[in-house]
């Protein structure tokens, strides 16, 4: 019996079945990337750009051209003539100082009446020009001296410019500059010690005495000059030739002979301010001795 090859019947519609449904896989697949791509796309137009802005730091205040005058707040300190005290005379001293200072383009703080000595002495944080307190002596004596931090070569020679020109107006023997750095020393200044800028205290004569507590009053613009004078000098900047003229005043004589200008009216007056932070405590009990006895 001859053998007949079977063929196999090639089932086309099946085939073209598979294709079919091949081909319906490949659009609903492309639909729906379509689709994923417009969302996308919707999302990204809701979404609001902000441009990025460069951060700038803060710039720190340049107070290197800046100069603090602190007089003394100690209202108990009595002059022996003239119904006045010490806080009141020295403030005098310190706007008229200021009102010339600003004449020569100085920038200038006055320590407010009520700032505390370690709120005053926290202005040194700021990296000052120079720090000045502006006080007058007690114990019935003469003589003007000035106080300076002996571990600031700085200190010491802005106390040098300052006594100089008022130990050259005062009519009494001066006395000079004392270390006031030493918390175990009684000389010992919070305001020159604790203070992280050139610094000195000047005590210009004696407040209790009855005939240097006149001269005080009587040069107050002899002395405002003298003390602008050394600041200038310690600041390499001209003195103005418009401030009240130095000129050395005797004992009890009269306030006419000498030759002043006013100095400054309410608009020449620094600005009172204070740097607002308190400042370190330093040396409890040499804080405490000067706290007692007023700023």
């Amino acid at each position: 019996m001859a053998s007949q090859s079977k063929r196999r019947r090639v089932r086309y519609d099946r085939i073209l079945a598979v294709l079919l449904v091949l081909i319906l896989l490949i659009v609903l697949l492309v639909k729906c990337c379509s689709s994923c791509s417009s969302n996308k796309d919707k999302k990204n137009d809701n979404v609001t750009t902000t441009p990025t802005q460069a951060t700038t730091a803060p710039t720190e205040a340049d107070n290197t051209k800046t100069v603090y005058l602190s007089p003394s707040n100690q209202e108990d300190n009595k002059f022996y003539v003239g119904d006045t005290n010490e806080a009141a005379v020295c403030r005098i001293l310190a706007q008229k100082t200021a009102a010339i200072l600003e004449q020569s383009g100085v920038n200038v703080i006055v320590a407010g009446d009520a700032d505390s000595i370690q709120t005053k002495t926290a202005a040194g944080d700021q990296n000052l020009a120079a720090y000045v307190a502006i006080h007058t002596n007690a114990g019935t004596g003469v003589g003007t001296d000035c106080y300076y931090n002996a571990n600031s070569e700085a200190s010491k020679s802005l106390a040098q410019a300052v006594y100089d020109p008022v130990a050259a107006l005062t009519p009494t023997d001066d006395k000079g500059l004392i270390d006031g750095s030493d918390s175990n020393s009684e000389n010992y200044q919070y305001e020159v010690g604790a203070n992280k800028s050139p610094s000195c205290l000047i005590e210009v004569e004696y407040h209790d005495g009855p005939n240097v507590a006149q001269w005080i009053l009587d040069n107050e613009d002899n002395i405002a000059s003298a003390l602008a004078q050394g600041i200038c000098s310690y600041l390499q900047v001209a003195t103005p030739t418009s401030g009240a003229a130095v000129t050395t005043a005797a004992l009890g004589g009269d306030v006419n002979s000498t030759t002043t200008a006013v100095i400054g009216g309410a608009d020449a007056l620094a600005t009172t301010a204070a740097f607002g932070a308190e400042g370190t405590t330093g040396t409890e009990n040499a804080i405490q001795n000067q706290l007692s006895a007023g700023n």
